[in-house]
């Protein structure tokens, strides 16, 4: 039976971003996946690291997702430095358009709150939006979020796995994770389908796959696969420069010239089967807010699964039974939340607690 310090399940954005920092600790570490490291919801996301345009007012994530934002340069110039993989880390910010007054006045109360914190938000006229982005259709009403950032996160995953496995990480791939196993009271490792891995700490990272996870004792975590689809668009060069959302699509440029569209939210279940109908409104509402996007090729179209926890909250830390521990339930936030997330779980695995705040993400919650 092989013998590792930590066993983490699901080899996703959060996955590898845990595994990075703890085999950099000198912990021997590896990731089990079903599939290919990244290559279900952290490959279907579009890259955004918007906490601030897509956040309302008061929600809990805010700080976290503000704290992740900054943790990200940093870890984007590391990956550079370790693998020579640029992720493409991105400034321009992002543009917020609105259709009509009832539009703007709900993101009136989220802008003045994110003010109040000392976030910049710029309200922008009809003239300073075509100064920034003259393909664009004009709105009612425009905001721009310039400390929203966006990173390729396909290059990311690449970038993190090569990390990953240059500081000694070992991936299990191809193979199902079934469940954890229990030595006395806490953690003795994970049942594979054809298998047995030995760690005396298990972290379920499986995304929409983490009920699927048993352990004796606990409950199934409450995680629930949430359907995205989205289309990369191939149009005129430039066409876009910043990433561009209103309450219908958003649209995300890429350097190598492609448009991401995207993106529906429907509950179906673990169906990934590209539809019709959604891609369909996607490319509409596109077109609608960028009309130069009519003659574009698409280039790639696709699905993805949200894991989405029944308050919309991640739970991180520790669970009833010792040395199983969830970093789980970032829904759409996968991305944007993984440095931090990694940064939690690991001070909280080598030092016994955590310096952040995180009463609120805790897999207790749903414990009853």
């Amino acid at each position: 039976m092989t013998r590792f310090d930590v066993a983490i399940i699901g080899g996703g954005i959060i996955g590898c971003a845990l595994a990075r920092v703890l085999a950099g600790e000198n912990l021997r570490v590896c990731v089990i996946d079903r599939g290919a490291p990244g290559a279900e919801a952290s490959g279907a996301a579009a890259g955004m690291l918007s906490p601030s345009a897509e956040s309302e007012k008061d929600n809990p994530l805010f700080p976290l997702s503000r704290a992740s934002l900054n943790l990200h340069r940093v870890l984007a110039d590391e990956l550079v430095a370790e693998t020579g993989i640029d992720p493409q880390y991105r400034t321009e910010g992002t543009l917020v358009l609105l259709a009509d007054e009832q539009e703007r006045n709900q993101m009136a109360e989220t802008v003045e709150w994110q003010r109040s914190l000392g976030v910049p938000v710029e309200q922008l006229s009809s003239q300073q939006l075509r100064e920034l982005e003259p393909a664009l259709k004009e709105p009612a009403a425009a905001f721009y979020f310039p400390q929203d950032h966006q990173v390729d996160n396909r290059l990311l995953m690449h970038a993190l796995v090569q990390s990953c496995r240059q500081r000694g990480v070992e991936f299990v791939l191809g193979r199902d994770a079934i469940a954890v196993q229990k030595n006395g009271h806490g953690v003795a490792g994970v049942d594979l389908q054809d298998g047995r891995i030995a760690a005396p700490r298990v972290i379920n990272s499986a995304g929409a796959w983490a009920a699927a996870i048993r352990a004796p004792g606990l409950a199934p975590p409450p995680i629930r696969p949430v359907k995205g689809q989205m289309i990369a668009l191939r149009g005129p060069s430039g066409v876009l420069r910043h990433v561009v959302r209103t309450p219908r699509v958003y649209l995300v440029p890429r350097r190598d010239g492609r448009v991401l569209v995207g993106s529906t939210m429907e509950e179906a279940g673990f169906d990934k089967t590209p539809r019709a109908g959604p891609l369909a409104g996607l490319m509409r509402n596109a077109q609608l807010l960028c009309p130069a996007l009519e003659q574009s090729e698409i280039a790639e179209y696709w699905t993805g699964l949200r894991p989405a926890s029944p308050d919309g909250l991640p739970l991180l830390g520790p669970t009833e039974l010792e040395g199983y521990w969830f970093a789980l339930g970032h829904f759409r936030n996968g991305i944007l939340l993984a440095p931090i997330t990694a940064a939690i779980l690991s001070e909280w695995f080598l030092t016994g607690q955590t310096s952040i705040p995180v009463e609120c993400f805790s897999p207790s919650r749903f414990a009853a």
